[in-house]
């Protein structure tokens, strides 16, 4: 059986994705399962043995050229089933002609709607990787209870992430991921000079700062005022920064990928939520976990993906948590 999943980004969802990736290879062991990937989240399946052929998207390519080269020359063959979490113009494309049985991720568009528009939240709701799970009915039962999967090298052959799962949380080493890909997504970076600060006077915290290129600024405007802080943003590539987070205690982010890097090795996670909430179902799943939030403003969630600015104008959804509430919820947590 021939299996090909397709998720071409983000890094987030990428991750999310490795939950499905391990129920298919518990009910079809034998199946080869290929995953049609952006190249430059292709690293996330690097030592995934559960992964036959990871296809590289390149987008700097034409689109033509890169279809070619995906299926023409690369994989040419018809499969069994694609399994589309993708669902847009570009995946459809790429899975035309491959198979005759095709199941699409479904994006919850209306859903979506009524929580950005009419502000309505549920009480209970299904994380991403279930739902991802669900977009191909054979799995929809099929539930090992375990998580996330982002193997290292370190793994060899069985996936056994450093668990620190404990009814007790060691605060001696932090990491901080404080950037994210839209502004109102990002605690801002003065708060968490004072937060850090905290961690430091009361607990002797080791601080470290993680993120990737494009989070290059907020951590040095961090680090330059805080002492003894050790920044390593855009240091560590996704498979360095899960091994690093293995002799971590304890991650600190925004509604971002760490979350789910974290999540993948076990690793506890506080995350702050801005303008989005975890109604949408970018939650950490299965690990140890702590949410902050500003529930006492009624304009969130705003966005699903995030904004580039506030549209009230005052960002009040993270204005208004202070560095010490949110220091005391983690003490309490921890």
């Amino acid at each position: 059986m021939k299996i090909l999943i397709i998720r071409l980004s983000s890094l987030g969802d990428v991750i999310l994705s490795t939950f499905m990736v391990r129920m298919l290879h518990n009910i079809y062991p034998n199946a080869k399962i290929d995953f049609l990937v952006a190249k430059e989240f292709s690293i996330v399946f690097k030592y995934n043995p559960r992964i036959n052929k990871i296809l590289e998207y390149d987008k700097s390519l034409p689109f033509y050229s890169h279809l070619l080269n995906t299926f023409s020359i690369n994989n040419p063959s018809h499969y069994d089933v694609i399994i589309d979490l993708q669902n847009n113009i570009r995946s459809w494309v790429y899975s035309w002609g491959k198979s005759s049985t095709v199941f699409r991720f479904n994006k919850r568009r209306f859903y979506k709607l009524k929580l950005v528009y009419l502000k309505s939240r549920p009480k209970e709701f299904l994380p991403i990787p279930i739902l991802y799970r669900d977009t191909f009915p054979s799995l929809q039962q099929i539930d090992d209870k375990l998580g996330l999967e982002l193997w290292t090298s370190k793994d060899e052959g069985s996936y056994k992430p450093h668990s620190k799962t404990l009814d007790k949380i060691d605060l001696k080493r932090i990491a901080i991921a404080p950037g994210a890909k839209h502004f109102t997504k990002i605690y801002p970076p003065e708060k968490y000079v004072e937060l850090i600060k905290f961690f430091q006077s009361n607990f002797n915290s080791e601080i470290y700062l993680l993120g990737g290129e494009t989070d290059r600024k907020i951590c040095w405007q961090i680090s330059e005022k805080c002492s003894n802080v050790s920044n390593l943003c855009g240091e560590l590539d996704v498979i360095q920064t899960a091994e690093f987070l293995d002799d971590i205690n304890l991650v600190i982010s925004n509604d971002s990928a760490v979350v789910h890097i974290a999540s993948a090795r076990k690793v506890p996670v506080v995350v702050i939520y801005g303008s989005t909430v975890p109604a949408f179902g970018f939650i950490p799943f299965r690990t140890k976990s702590l949410i902050i939030e500003n529930n006492s403003v009624n304009c969130r969630p705003c966005t699903h993906y995030g904004r580039s600015n506030c549209p009230k104008k005052h960002f009040n959804c993270m204005n208004e948590l202070k560095p010490e509430e949110i220091f005391n919820k983690i003490s309490n947590f921890a």
